[in-house]
């Protein structure tokens, strides 16, 4: 995944560079079991759907 290029952040109010936190899938199988299966849904989002961290500020970079 190229992270070179930058995205807006809104917090930070400019073009900023950006990376993506890798998913923990041991925690995270650990959390479904506990929950009896209510984990995963969100689980599979995080895995498919990673969120982009502002490099500045560390918040979320949404897209609209």
């Amino acid at each position: 995944m190229d992270t070179t290029t930058t995205k807006y952040c809104k917090r930070c109010k400019k073009d900023v560079t950006w990376h993506i936190d890798r998913v923990v899938h041991w925690k995270q199988l650990l959390i479904t079991i506990i929950s009896c299966g209510l984990w995963l849904p969100i689980w599979l989002m995080l895995a498919f759907y990673p969120t982009k961290i502002c490099d500045e500020c560390n918040e979320p970079i949404w897209e609209s």
